[in-house]
């Protein structure tokens, strides 16, 4: 297995790169989206074998199912991206998105409003990225899942870190003005990290 080495100095340029697309365009999508002000924090970007996921795992994915929406996008770099909240709290967003009072189950159109918020939100990340350095990519199609975090995560996190068996990650935060709450983790290989960094 090839190694890649990648340094505090780079996770901390990534750091930067992720934080000025999220902040920018994504937040402005999210706002929107949902007619609100869309606050965002942004969490460190860190390197984890891929035997350590469960660092990624927040303290209230632990008695939960999640509710997810994952798209990676391909081209130039390699990069997954996750977005996921409580059920119960994915069940209020998809609501609002339809004008709804309420939902008590995922229908049909609900799971599919929630893939499309995520196709949307990746659009403006990935486009900033795009415009700020220059990478030319495409994205698959959505996919959304009900189930723990650790379930959902395995997929992408075995897709994205198989070739070096390792994941830098970074996950944002966004809140509403009307209350609801949304977390998104990027995530791709040191290899793309590194490709990354060459055209900043």
């Amino acid at each position: 297995m090839q190694t890649f080495a990648v340094t505090q100095d780079d996770l901390g340029r990534l750091s930067e790169i992720f934080s000025k697309c999220v902040s920018t365009k994504t937040v402005e999508a999210l706002g929107m989206l949902l007619g609100e002000q869309i606050q965002c924090k942004i969490g460190k970007t860190e390197m984890l074998d891929i035997t350590e996921l469960n660092q990624l795992t927040p303290a209230f994915a632990d008695a939960e199912n999640m509710s997810a929406v994952y798209l990676k996008q391909t081209g130039d770099i390699n990069v997954g991206v996750l977005y996921y909240m409580p059920e119960k709290d994915g069940k209020k967003f998809a609501a609002r998105l339809l004008g709804k009072k309420r939902l008590d189950s995922f229908t049909k159109l609900s799971k599919s409003s929630l893939s499309e918020t995520g196709n949307i939100l990746s659009g403006s990340f990935f486009n900033a990225l795009a415009n700020d350095q220059g990478c030319n990519t495409s994205a698959d199609i959505p996919g959304f899942a009900v189930d723990t975090f650790m379930s959902i995560l395995e997929f992408p996190a075995m897709e994205i870190g198989i070739e070096t068996q390792s994941l830098i990650a970074c996950t944002a935060e966004f809140s509403s003005s009307g209350g609801l709450k949304l977390r998104m983790l990027m995530i791709l290989d040191p290899l793309n990290a590194k490709k990354l960094l060459e055209k900043h």
